[in-house]
């Protein structure tokens, strides 16, 4: 008996085989439709859009850097001040309730460049925010991809199996006729009926599958499938494996994050480094009280200068050194790591799209021959001259190289849109990064050029 899994074990679908018909054209939806739909609406793709733009607060914060620091100060208390030299005789060495309230403004002149690289610093976690919003897109439109591409092949598979029935269906009809005529033995009958219920079984199998496949497009991309579907094919392929992956390495997100995330170590660095040298701030403000310092009545003063601070030796810089040289090779290494990756997943993806090319064609050989053989079976069980085995086996054998071929030539599409996504442009392949990502990451570069203007040129707009 053929179970379902000898059935399944060979699944395949034809990417463009006739599912229109199932559904009005009115209410289709394009692949290109259902990625926008994925990369927008994606709870995934909302919370990297926040993680844009909390990092692009926290660049915003440093504007403050630049600007003066005003601040307000008050005391209220009591106090005896024993200094007869400046006070009378009745105030010296008496207790009096004292009060003062004052302002006072600070503006940063020198601090060793630790402002800027503050700048520096966000500016690369900016960018890396950013990087990850794009990345997380070309995951969302690829696993998008695969959920749509996966309902149109169970779908087919679906009426494959249908078909696998009504054609066995109608064999047992040929033989029922033969038995009844004495030409074949009454256990030919019972063979049929056992083929019938293990194709009907396969079909149970498959339907689940589809289930399933149906489930998981409603997570993936917000809605249930929407009538007529097809998968276009991609033109732009790589024309070997050694330009794919140096497009794949130099395109990567995931490398462009890992080197963004070295910058940040590096910017981190020279805050620490900054720490090391004086800091000068040019320093004002205005003070009023009661009863200060001793004397009677209120006074009020004024003040403006400068002033250094300057920690010449700290306990903790030998260690915090070493720790920012270990944090820098650690980064330079997850950089080597990120790129070796990208490498491996650019040669595994190059691999199945070749396999999968040469498999579809002989499959295809395959396929001509077999169904060939059916025909010629059928005509000779006709004639008695093939035992009705022969012809189920035959039939057995199409089904499954179909199924096989299908599968192919699905994995085979899938397989182009892959390459797409490992070279990061699976997302704008559909047109989403023009619409979806409003935030460029050229803050780094910005920041460099004129760290102020990196703060204060921001403009965050609302999301649309």
């Amino acid at each position: 008996m053929i179970t379902f899994w000898r059935f399944i074990n060979r699944v395949g679908f034809p990417l463009f085989w006739a599912l229109g018909s199932l559904a009005s054209p009115a209410f289709s939806e394009s692949l290109t439709s259902a990625v926008r739909e994925a990369v927008t609406n994606n709870p995934a793709a909302q919370a990297a859009d926040a993680d844009v733009r909390a990092s692009l607060f926290e660049m915003l914060e440093l504007k403050g850097e630049y600007m003066p620091e005003v601040s307000m100060f008050g005391e209220l208390g009591g106090q005896i001040v024993d200094n007869p030299s400046s006070l009378s005789a009745s105030a010296n060495n008496t207790f009096k309730e004292t009060a003062q309230i004052g302002i006072g403004v600070a503006y940063t002149i020198f601090d060793g460049q630790r402002r800027e690289n503050l700048v520096y610093r966000n500016a690369t976690r900016l960018d890396a925010s950013i990087l990850r919003q794009m990345d997380a897109s070309e995951t969302l439109a690829l696993n998008a991809v695969e959920s749509y591409t996966d309902v149109i092949r169970l779908r087919a598979l679906t009426k494959l199996a249908s078909d696998n029935i009504a054609r066995h269906v109608e064999i047992g009809a040929q033989v029922q006729d033969l038995v009844d005529g004495g030409r074949l033995p009454k256990s030919d009958g019972f063979l049929v009926d056992d083929r019938i219920a293990a194709a009907q079984d396969a079909k149970i199998g498959i339907d689940q599958l589809l289930s399933n496949a149906i489930a998981r497009y409603i997570r993936v991309i917000g809605h249930a499938p929407k009538g007529a579907m097809d998968v276009p094919g991609v033109k732009s392929i790589p024309k070997n494996l050694r330009d794919f992956q140096q497009e794949a390495v130099q395109r990567s997100f995931r490398v462009q994050i890992a080197d963004k995330v070295a910058r940040g170590i590096e910017f981190d660095a020279n805050i620490k480094k900054a720490d090391r040298k004086p800091r000068v701030t040019l320093n004002a403000g205005v003070t009023h009280g009661l009863h200060r310092d001793g004397s009677e009545g209120n006074r009020s003063d004024a003040f403006v200068g400068f002033r250094m601070n300057w920690t010449l030796y700290n306990g903790r810089r030998p260690a915090q050194s070493a720790g920012l040289n270990e944090r820098t090779r650690q980064a330079e290494l997850e950089r080597r790591v990120a790129a070796n990756e990208v490498r491996e997943l650019a040669a595994r993806t190059w691999s199945a799209y070749v396999r999968n090319s040469e498999r579809s064609d002989l499959l295809t050989r395959q396929l001509r021959a077999n169904t060939l053989i059916v025909r010629q079976y059928r005509d000779e069980l006709k004639a008695a001259k093939r035992s009705l085995i022969d012809l189920l086996e035959a039939e057995r054998t199409v089904f499954n190289v179909r199924f096989q071929k299908a599968n192919t030539d699905a994995a085979l599409t899938f397989s182009r849109y892959r390459i797409l996504a490992a070279q990061s442009r699976l997302a704008a392949h559909f047109g989403v990064a023009p619409s979806k990502v409003i935030f460029a990451p050229d803050y780094e570069e910005r920041a460099l050029a004129s760290p102020r203007s990196a703060v204060f040129d921001t403009v965050v707009e609302p999301l649309r």
